[in-house]
């Protein structure tokens, strides 16, 4: 079941003091379906922030793919233009993206992906969090199927179930980023359809006809993915 949890500071903090309770915040998540986290002030005007259903007014700071909320649903087209940014500088400062980063750097490297657009994937995943289940089964920071991770050599062993090795950070993203390689390949090097395939599958990609397929998940992935990714490419020019 997934953990409840609220964090509630003054308004009054700089966002950096935000960016630390977010770290905490996050380091609180385990097994969690999804990673979305919602701002929002309460009637004493204090700011809080959950992964709980908000009130009407609360905005949504942060979305992992994988939600199940009809509201988080309903914000999906907006979050690439409104959040992006707050996506990006909340994940810098985050234990858990810092701990990862040797693992995208090494990934990046040898498989030929951009690094900003696997951190990019990671952010609009999981936000991060090595310990998300989807409710479709996907795992980790990647968000990986088994089915997909036993193409790679992925397999159960006693004691270690394809589930529970997925939750390793470095083989999840190791995994994750050669699979989003291959599908760069395969694609021709469009990276919005090789996003497309990553979420909704080779397949369908293939039956639109080599376009992003008309469901409305996979069209707001791949703005959500190319959103992130595009402020972390602004930022290193």
């Amino acid at each position: 079941m997934k953990r409840a949890f609220v964090v509630v500071f003054s308004y009054l903090l700089r966002h950096t003091a935000g960016v630390s309770l977010f770290a905490l915040l996050f380091a609180g998540l385990h097994c969690a379906a999804s990673a979305d986290v919602w701002k929002y002030v309460d009637a004493n005007g204090v700011t809080q922030f959950t992964n709980e259903m908000p009130p009407r007014k609360a905005e949504l700071v942060i979305q992992s793919n994988h939600e199940s909320s009809g509201t988080a649903r309903a914000n999906a087209a907006s979050m690439p233009h409104t959040s992006a940014h707050t996506t990006v500088a909340v994940i810098d400062g985050l234990p858990a993206y810092k701990a990862a980063q040797g693992s995208i750097s090494s990934a990046s490297q040898a498989y030929g992906v951009d690094l900003d657009l696997i951190k990019a994937v990671v952010a609009t995943e999981s936000a991060f969090n090595p310990g998300a289940v989807s409710n479709k089964g996907a795992v980790g920071l990647m968000q990986l199927m088994p089915a997909t991770a036993r193409r790679y050599g992925v397999l159960a062993e006693p004691g270690a179930t394809v589930v529970s090795k997925l939750k390793d950070p470095d083989l999840n993203i190791h995994t994750g980023t050669r699979h989003l390689a291959d599908l760069l390949r395969l694609f021709g090097g469009q990276t919005e359809l090789a996003l497309a395939a990553y979420n909704a599958g080779e397949g369908a990609v293939a039956r639109a006809g080599n376009r992003i397929p008309n469901y409305k998940e996979t069209q707001a992935y791949v703005l959500k993915v190319m959103a992130v990714y595009r402020v972390l490419q602004a930022r290193a020019v």
